[in-house]
């Protein structure tokens, strides 16, 4: 299941992180990859010493956990500080999954990954997020302050860009719901709940709907 994020920052916070994201210092991103990952990682990264990280982070965590979709969908438990990275032309990430495990010390485990994308679709021409699944692999390309919340297990790769510069965001989600399938059964029964709700807000319908996605969190949140 892919998640769309709308209106992700605040106009001022949109202005603020784009503007200091593009003056930062930016280190290769591959220190950051696993050793399987290093040779097929093509990017820059924020440097983890830069003065402007903190609050860039601060910034666009705080957007990512008082927003409605995620909170409802995602159901999250932990979400990591981003990482910002840029593609300029040339650069790639090839086929990968994400770490199972982040963190320093107190490891989460990684259910769902972010990407917010910081340019709009017309600064640069490739830099497609394609997405792996069951059904085939679909290519993502938003525009600026859109996010997309993808399975971090599924493979996943940043096609090559071909003009301009790509920047985004980027991080991870340890949900509180372990399962993908039941994430999905969950994000319907909302939908169906909300729209019985518009309806009919007080029929026993709506009630019956709320109480049981309200039983079901309770029986699957870890």
């Amino acid at each position: 299941m892919l998640i769309k994020l709308d209106k992700v920052l605040a106009a001022d916070e949109l202005q603020k992180v784009h503007q200091q994201a593009q003056q930062a210092h930016y280190a290769p991103g591959s220190t950051t990859a696993g050793e399987s990952s290093r040779s097929r990682k093509h990017n820059l990264q924020i440097a983890e010493n830069d003065p402007m990280l903190p609050e860039l982070q601060k910034i666009v965590l705080a957007a990512l956990r008082r927003h409605p979709v995620l909170q409802f969908l995602a159901v999250p438990k932990h979400i990591m500080p981003p990482m910002f990275n840029r593609y300029d032309t040339g650069m790639h990430y090839q086929d990968h999954v994400d770490f199972s495990l982040v963190g320093a010390s107190d490891k989460i485990r990684t259910d769902l990954s972010v990407t917010l994308f910081l340019s709009g679709r017309g600064e640069y021409d490739g830099g497609e997020l394609i997405v792996s699944s069951t059904d085939g692999e679909q290519a993502i390309k938003l525009d600026r302050n859109e996010a997309i919340i993808y399975p971090s297990g599924q493979l996943h790769r940043v096609e090559t860009v071909r003009r301009g510069s790509r920047l985004a965001a980027i991080t991870t989600i340890q949900s509180f719901i372990r399962h993908e399938s039941q994430r999905e059964l969950l994000a319907d029964l909302m939908r169906l709940a909300r729209a019985i709700q518009d309806r009919a807000p007080q029929s026993d319908e709506a009630r019956l709907a709320n109480k049981i996605h309200a039983n079901l969190l309770r029986l699957w949140a870890d």
